[in-house]
């Protein structure tokens, strides 16, 4: 059974939308617009298909259906759905693709939970992200 946090939205950028600038998010983030900026949620993450994202994205999970031009981090599963773009590197322990999906950029799936934030914060320094991942700035306050 799913988490109320990831069945209950708590943001949404409606279609036709759009937003620049840096959210931070603690639960369910649905993106059907065109968003600009970092995004940082604690929970899961929505990028539909009629979805332009420029941004930095960091989720527990995440399932992408549009275009992401940026870095995707997730620390737990990543699913790419028929059409989605990911142009940026992407770090995740899992991932699911569906038929035809593009990436461009480096990829690590490590396939294990184990120590994946730090996995994660050595793959972001590596690759010289500036944005920071959820887990670590909760636990500084």
């Amino acid at each position: 059974m799913a988490a109320a946090k990831d069945s209950l939205v708590n943001t949404i950028l409606g279609p036709d939308s759009s937003f620049r600038g840096d959210i931070v998010v603690d639960g369910f983030v649905r993106v059907d617009g065109d968003f600009s900026g970092s995004l940082r949620t604690s929970g899961k993450l929505v990028v539909s298909s009629d979805a332009r994202c420029h941004a930095s994205l960091v989720a527990r999970s995440a399932v992408i259906g549009g275009v992401v031009k940026g870095d995707v981090c997730v620390t737990d599963k990543l699913t790419l759905l028929d059409g989605g773009v990911i142009v940026g590197n992407v770090f995740a322990p899992f991932l699911d693709a569906e038929a035809e999906i593009i990436i461009h950029g480096d990829v690590e799936v490590s396939g294990k939970t184990d120590g994946v934030e730090e996995a994660m914060l050595a793959f972001m320094k590596r690759h010289d992200m500036g944005i920071r991942p959820w887990a670590l700035e909760s636990a500084r306050g």
